[in-house]
């Protein structure tokens, strides 16, 4: 073992995970390395740096296609991290559904990442990557589906760009489920929880119906709103006849959105809601899971 090899056990470094493991979170991958959050949209991009400790600056945002912005701004972002690693955080192209039994077998949420066909089985589709989140009360899961072609070829243009992929997740899903984490806590064998949960990120929308522990129904799709609430206001109000009267309405957004509050709570009158984006919402949750 070499002095490198040596100093490395004793201040814990050889027991950190590898910066591409997906199986840790980014908070454990880089603890005290510099790295930036990209976000990937329809027309644009936005970045957050996240500081050694995990303390996250948010950044800028630029608008065009992908390929040319990362030519003008390939340099810059990479200057916001000290070795290149960069998390990619999707919010056009994807599809999210609701499905019913899929396998449940232990460790199936993290295999269907890397054998998909295994828990998916004739729901697999060859050139997908996919992710999964099991309802714990019922036979339904939640089901995250990209086109494995289109991430291909972003993380070429980022490593073209000398930026390094160290994980590709989705901004809708990852809030969704944050939100499903944080409010399915009052569950008891004589208790259940009723809640229409509404996760809005960079253009893209999901709406989820839970009925009694139940998944329901799931609406969910990308390029929706830019500039105005509205069209966010449209895809929803006709969820005001199919949720249950003691349904909770949960928004989070990648950010607060203003004036989408009071919207919905003009549309879902007489329902308890609760709004739980922050100015930062999906960068901290970028930084810590």
């Amino acid at each position: 073992m070499n002095a490198k090899e040596i100093v490395n056990v004793l201040n814990f470094a050889s027991f950190r995970p590898e910066p591409d493991d997906p199986s840790s979170s980014w908070s454990n991958r880089f603890p005290k390395e510099k790295t930036l959050l990209l976000t990937i949209n329809r027309n644009s991009i936005a970045w957050c740096e996240v500081l050694r400790g995990g303390r996250i600056v948010p950044g800028e945002s630029a608008t065009g296609e992908l390929k040319e912005l990362l030519t003008q701004l390939g340099a810059q972002l990479k200057d916001h991290t000290e070795n290149g690693w960069v998390s990619i955080c999707l919010n056009t192209r994807y599809v999210i559904t609701l499905e019913t039994n899929l396998s449940r077998r232990p460790g199936s949420e993290e295999a269907v990442k890397l054998t998909p066909r295994s828990v998916l089985g004739a729901r697999y589709e060859r050139g997908k990557r996919y992710a999964v989140t099991h309802n714990p009360e019922t036979n339904s899961s939640i089901l995250l589906a990209c086109d494995e072609e289109q991430i291909r070829k972003i993380e070429t243009m980022l490593r073209e760009a000398g930026i390094k992929p160290a994980r590709v997740c989705c901004g809708t899903y990852v809030l969704l489920r944050h939100a499903l984490t944080v409010t399915n806590v009052t569950k008891t064998d004589d208790k259940t929880v009723s809640a229409f949960y509404i996760a809005c990120c960079h253009g893209s929308v999901c709406a989820l119906v839970q009925d009694q522990d139940r998944w329901l129904e799931i609406r969910s799709r990308t390029d929706v709103y830019e500039d105005t609430i509205d069209p966010i206001v449209e895809l929803l109000a006709p969820f005001q006849q199919r949720i249950s009267p003691d349904s909770e309405v949960i928004l989070i957004a990648d950010r607060q959105i203003e004036g989408l509050p009071e919207a919905l709570t003009g549309v879902f009158q007489g329902h308890k809601f609760t709004d739980l984006s922050t100015a930062t919402t999906l960068w901290s949750l970028l930084a810590q899971y």
